[in-house]
């Protein structure tokens, strides 16, 4: 290395000066060149000054001529005669000049001649002025050519002049480049000599820089391997040829064991200068030595290093991992460890078992490289954010298919480890929690059952308290009264109690799915208050509306109504006799708050954190002095955050709670409907449609205007409402297949006000025309009510009565009740007693199948589960009936999903064309049963 850096250097030296060099020699011809440029420029300004002054002396040989000829006076030849001394010595000097250049003889002579012949007319004229007079000399100038011949001259000398003029600025120009060249290459080439003089001069302080660092690291190498030598708990030998040993580590007084001695010196035949290290394990005496054996130019080295100690810590490790990984393969649980990269580094048996792999087929791979690695997706969820820097990562649930096919529950835990370099790594642990979980969904579905069984008996026990209380049983005795009133007070309560354990149980599964409308949401807390005063009297306790803020928020109106509901009546029990519970909105953090203070005895400390846990109550006590399941704020809490919003407390002991739950809120939505098909005529009666495919609504909005019906078109629940605000409205149709589980609940909202209860209802399944069949095809039926189980007997009782007083006063109502259950027609019937119907009952679908044939009913309670079917099977014959028979449905569940999936699948299977399906909307339109009963009411 130093050796090259020498040359470098040189060869900068010796750069350097080159470049010197061809700069002096640049230098010099530059010099030269501009020696010979002046020469030449010289010699051109020399030829120019001639030629200028040629001129000047013919012009006084010309002023001398003519004013000699005109006034005759001889002072005037003096300029004559001295033009033509100057003009000879000019001529001669010319001569000169042009001597060396062989192109400029045929000029000078031809500049020669033109001057000769131009001072030859010059004497001439003279002469004649001389001899002839003033009149003939004149006469000679006129006529003799002298002008033409000063003009050649002047032409000529003009010639040579440019020409030396031209060869001047050349020679300008040359000059000047060659000094522009000469200075560039001068800056560049002092530049590169600068530069190369400076590399060099680096390269000699690297040089020696190398020099002493390499000094300095031959000490401290000799430094350092004697302090190993030293330091090494080795013990260093050099074995000579004959196998003698001789220690070269700095231990005195130490003894190379003979049964090491003994094996090197049976090893020594077999090793070679080159050959790789040689290793002997040795035993002696208990203890365990490890020697390597390198040969060298002379002789061996030879290393010995006692082992006994880290053999055994290696074996008590080693029986450790074997410890911990029985521990781990024990464990039911799934535990894996996947590094970085994703990687498994580890796996116990119960998670290979999911894959029917051994662990070691899985450590050490991708999860994509393990076959059936589908089955352990779920598992990996969170890896990436642990990796990232989170501390933790819990799934109460997770659902997997094993490769065995069985369903599995597992309850994940995952948690970062770092390693001693850094890394981190996630551990998982994943708890089979799937026999808790069929337990829980064989608990969850017992209480199901029980609570949808509960619901028919109840609607009997129900009605018929209803009907003893209400005195159609007879008079009651006074001592009985308060028996019969606190059997129908209990009787409402166990109806809250199933629906509050059903809430529960579907909001739990994710089974409870919510219709959000944007409303004004002043006007809904005011209907929620409305709805509770009459159980707020009952505790002499006053409900007050605040002063404040409204908004337009997004909300399920029943469950939202729901909420109220649980944090009114929680207020009023727990307010004082005389008290007030005051409700207000207000506007916090972007969105709407609606909050409920009671001035009661407040929350219990202790209590507070399980106020919204299921079964939570503050006084647990087999007697308490408030009612309650201790399930309401739990489902409170659940339909605010499905509505997007959360909830919360504020109590003080002994002043009372302040519940306030938080809403986001939503901007008003305009009418944003479609033009009507028939909008131009507003006159005309209208039938709103709810229905999302443009496609269908103006399918049915034609068939509907042949008929003399213009259609109001909504596509959600917000503008039904709106629209049915119009005046000219004859009727609502409901596309199953647009409004969804949104049915139930829109006739539910529609009925329960004075002004929808008698409007008609149609219920549609359609579908558009496709491949093989022509136009839209469907079925539709009227629905006077949907009704959810545990029924309201007496509800159903005015729903019938509605009906049965649009019937004229000569014709007798046909009534049909298909329900299973002998108590609820019975209730049904007592109801009804007394009214101008005749009421058939059946119990099945083929029981309801031999009424229809035998008559027709003007309406049909129809409950949906039979026990020989669905009822829902009985809709397309009901609504080919002429004219149509309206119906009451009675859904075993809530929501009505299920049961309007079915009511959709029904009306689809009808498959009416599009003019029967026209006819039939203006048959139930035209044939309502409560048309009567409705204009009777506005009369």
């Amino acid at each position: 290395m130093p050796r090259i850096a020498f040359n470098i250097h040189n060869l900068g030296f010796g750069l350097a000066l080159l470049v010197v060099v061809l700069l002096g020699w640049q230098a010099r011809r530059t010099q030269d060149a501009l020696l010979e440029a002046n020469t030449a420029v010289t010699h051109s300004l020399e030829v120019i000054t001639v030629v200028q002054g040629t001129l000047s002396a013919l012009q006084d040989v010309e002023t001398g001529m003519r004013g000699f000829v005109i006034t005759g006076d001889d002072r005037f030849l003096e300029p004559y005669r001295g033009g033509q001394l100057e003009l000879a010595s000019e001529r001669q000097h010319l001569h000169r000049l042009l001597a060396d250049k062989p192109d400029h003889a045929q000029w000078l002579s031809t500049t020669e001649l033109a001057i000769d012949q131009r001072l030859q007319l010059a004497r001439q004229n003279v002469d004649a002025r001389r001899n002839g007079g003033l009149a003939s000399a004149a006469e000679r100038v006129a006529t003799a050519g002298g002008k033409e011949a000063m003009d050649r001259v002047r032409a000529l000398l003009a010639t040579l002049e440019a020409e030396e003029r031209t060869r001047l600025s050349e020679r300008h120009t040359e000059v000047a480049s060659q000094v522009r060249q000469f200075r560039q290459f001068t800056t560049w080439g002092g530049l590169f000599a600068l530069i190369v003089l400076i590399g060099a001069l680096l390269s000699v302080d690297r040089n020696l820089m190398q020099r002493i660092k390499a000094a300095r690291r031959a000490q401290a190498g000799e430094a350092r391997q004697t302090a190993m030598l030293q330091a090494v708990p080795d013990l260093l030998w050099q074995i000579e040829g004959e196998g003698s040993p001789r220690l070269l580590s700095n231990a005195p007084g130490a003894v190379l064991p003979e049964a090491v001695l003994d094996q090197v010196r049976q090893a020594l035949p077999g090793i070679r200068p080159g050959s790789d290290v040689h290793t002997l394990l040795v035993h002696d005496d208990g203890r365990e030595y490890e020697a390597r054996l390198v040969a060298m130019e002379e002789g061996y080295l030879l290393i010995v290093r006692d082992i006994t100690e880290a053999a055994r810590h290696r074996r008590q490790l080693r029986d450790q991992h074997g410890f911990l990984r029985a521990i781990v393969d024990t464990d039911e649980s799934l535990i894996f460890v996947r590094n970085t990269s994703g990687h498994f580094t580890l796996c116990n048996v119960a998670f290979g078992s999911l894959l029917e792999l051994h662990p070691m087929l899985v450590e050490n791979h991708l999860p994509s490289d393990i076959a059936g690695h589908e089955t352990i997706l779920p598992l990996l969820h969170g890896d990436d954010a642990l990796l990232q820097g989170e501390d933790e990562w819990r799934a109460d649930r997770t659902r997997l298919v094993d490769a065995r096919g069985l369903e599995r529950w597992l309850q994940v835990l995952k948690r970062p480890l770092v390693l001693s370099d850094g890394q981190r790594q996630v551990l998982t642990v994943a708890v089979d929690v799937s026999a808790q979980q069929r337990m829980e969904r064989m608990k969850d579905e017992f209480i199901s059952t029980i609570s949808h069984e509960l619901r028919t008996p109840l609607t009997s026990i129900r009605g018929a308290l209803g009907l003893v209380a209400g005195g159609m049983a007879g008079e009651i005795a006074e001592t009985a009264r308060p028996l019969i009133d606190i059997a129908h007070k209990n009787t409402e309560r166990l109806v809250r109690l199933i629906n509050d354990i059903l809430d529960i149980e579907k909001l739990q599964w994710g089974g409870l799915s919510l219709q959000l409308h944007r409303l004004p949401l002043r006007s809904l807390v005011s209907q929620s208050i409305e709805q509770n005063l009459t159980y707020a009297r009952e505790f002499d306790v006053s409900l007050e509306l605040l002063p404040g803020e409204d908004g337009v928020a997004e909300v399920d109106v029943d469950r939202f109504a729901q909420v109220m509901a649980n944090l009114l009546s929680n207020a009023i029990k727990h307010s004082r006799a005389g008290g007030t519970v005051e409700v207000g909105i207000s506007r916090q953090d972007g969105g709407l708050e609606i909050f409920v203070q009671d001035h009661g005895e407040g929350i219990p400390e202790r209590f507070r954190p399980q106020v919204f846990e299921r079964f939570a109550q503050a006084d647990g006590s087999n007697v308490r002095r408030r009612g309650g399941t201790g399930l309401g704020l739990a489902i409170t809490r659940s339909l605010v955050e499905k509505m997007n919003g959360r909830i919360g407390f504020d109590s003080v002991t002994g002043e009372g709670t302040r519940f306030h739950v938080w809403l986001p809120e939503a901007m008003r939505v305009a009418d944003t409907r479609p033009p009507d098909a028939n909008a131009e005529n507003e006159s005309m009666p209208c039938v709103v449609l709810l229905q999302d495919d443009a496609v269908l609504a103006r399918e049915l909005g034609d068939m509907l205007a042949e008929n003399g019906y213009r259609t109001c078109v909504a596509t959600d629940l917000s503008q039904v409402r709106g629209l049915l605000e119009r005046p000219y409205v004859h009727g609502l149709a409901i596309d199953l297949g647009s409004a969804g589980t949104a049915a139930p609940e829109l006739l539910r909202e529609l009925r329960s006000q004075p002004r929808y209860r008698f409007l008609p209802v149609l219920l549609l399944g359609v579908r558009p025309a496709s491949d093989g069949v022509e136009g839209l095809r469907g079925g539709v039926v009227g629905i006077v009510d949907w009704l959810d189980k545990p029924l309201d007997p007496e509800q159903v009782a005015e729903a019938v009565r509605s009906c049965v007083r649009g019937i004229g006063p000569d014709e007798r109502f046909e009534l049909l009740h298909v329900e299973d259950d002998a108590d609820v027609r019975e209730v049904l019937r007592t109801l009804l007693d007394g009214q101008p119907l005749n009421l058939h009952a059946a119990a099945s679908l083929t029981e309801a199948r031999n009424h229809l044939a035998q008559r027709r009913h003007h309406l049909v309670i129809l409950d949906l589960m039979l026990p020989d079917g669905n009822g829902s099977e009985l809709l397309p014959e009901l609504a080919n009936a002429r004219p149509p028979t309206p119906v009451i449905i009675f859904s075993a569940h809530e929501t009505g999903v299920a049961e309007g999936r079915a009511v959709l699948r029904r009306l689809v299977k009808s498959r009416s064309h599009a003019g029967d399906l026209a006819s039939l909307i203006m048959e139930n339109l035209r044939h309502w049963p409560a048309s009567g009963a409705q204009t009777r009411e506005e009369g």
